[in-house]
């Protein structure tokens, strides 16, 4: 049966107020628009609802049966337009977050654990490794992705909250064994540390793409782990490509040291992706806003140093 609430909808107000012209006065209509959907509804249902005389309008006995399942279908959806409001309005509920290798540990203390302090009506799932997933097929609210390049053409949305220079950075122990590199060349003779986002994807396995060119490089291990590269660069088992950001310390205070400096590497991109920036819940855009802040504060920190 095809329902139109519309009609169900004028049908209780003209019960309650027992009046064609109140009714169409109460829903801001024609009173003609009432009498008509009124109708309407009764020839859809083949039951006489409402008793019409000049002076009085009153329920048929089907009419005050039928009230009674109109007023309560009435009372679930009221119920499930507030749902929506206020999980519009209040951030609660549960929030799946897709995230590349690695970023989990990273994100745990400076994301996730103030995320969950500031929003206590969230639960929150986050799953790594899921560099490339289909958010709608898989059902994530929100995606952490990590690039080397601007994302162009999508039917989702890509939002750039975090852009970071990459270098080739190398134990002072291996640099005074295999000395400090300068060219591709000689970077290419050195065993490679690569690291890689859950797929093997040539960009982040053995291959580089620096000054306009690709380069394959001579890889000795290759893991998705951050903390697996760095450790293998701290024993001097090889070289790395890392963001700025993450060897910073190490390089200031002579555990790292860059290499081939004068090579223009394509910087590390991190994007929030999601499916629309429209009808969004409150515990999607918290999660950006916190996602966003803490970009620009990275950026800034960056900056400063």
């Amino acid at each position: 049966m095809n329902n139109d609430l519309n009609q169900i909808r004028i049908f209780c107000k003209v019960a309650q107020l027992q009046s064609f012209t109140q009714a169409a006065q109460a829903l801001d209509i024609e009173k003609s628009t009432v009498s008509n959907k009124v109708s309407q509804l009764e020839a859809r249902l083949g039951v006489k609802l409402l008793q019409r005389t000049t002076r009085s309008v009153k329920l048929t006995e089907e009419g005050a049966q039928y009230l009674h399942f109109c007023e309560q279908a009435m009372s679930q959806l009221e119920q499930g337009e507030a749902f929506l409001s206020d999980m519009r309005q209040q951030a609660s509920g549960h929030l799946r977050v897709a995230v590349p290798q690695n970023f989990a540990d990273f994100m745990a203390s400076t994301i996730v654990i103030p995320f969950l302090q500031a929003h206590p009506q969230i639960t929150l799932e986050v799953q790594q490794g899921a560099q490339n997933v289909d958010l709608i097929k898989a059902g994530f609210d929100v995606a952490i992705r990590a690039s080397f390049n601007n994302i162009e053409d999508s039917s989702l949305i890509y939002r750039k909250i975090y852009q970071s220079q990459r270098v080739f950075v190398a134990s002072s122990n291996f640099a005074a064994k295999y000395g400090v590199v300068s060219t591709v060349e000689q970077l290419r003779s050195q065993p490679y540390i690569a690291s890689f986002a859950g797929e093997r994807s040539d960009e982040s396995f053995n291959q580089v793409h620096a000054q306009g060119k690709w380069h394959t490089l001579n890889a000795r291990l290759s893991v998705n782990s951050t903390a697996a590269v760095l450790s293998a660069v701290e024993a001097g088992l090889g070289f790395a490509i890392m963001p700025t950001g993450m060897v910073r310390d190490k390089i200031a205070s002579g555990e790292f040291v860059q290499i081939a400096a004068d090579i223009t590497l394509t910087d590390s991109v991190i994007f929030l992706v999601y499916p629309s920036r429209h009808g969004q819940p409150a515990k999607l855009k918290a999660f950006i806003d916190t996602m966003v802040q803490w970009g620009e504060s990275m950026m800034q920190s960056n900056k400063a140093r």
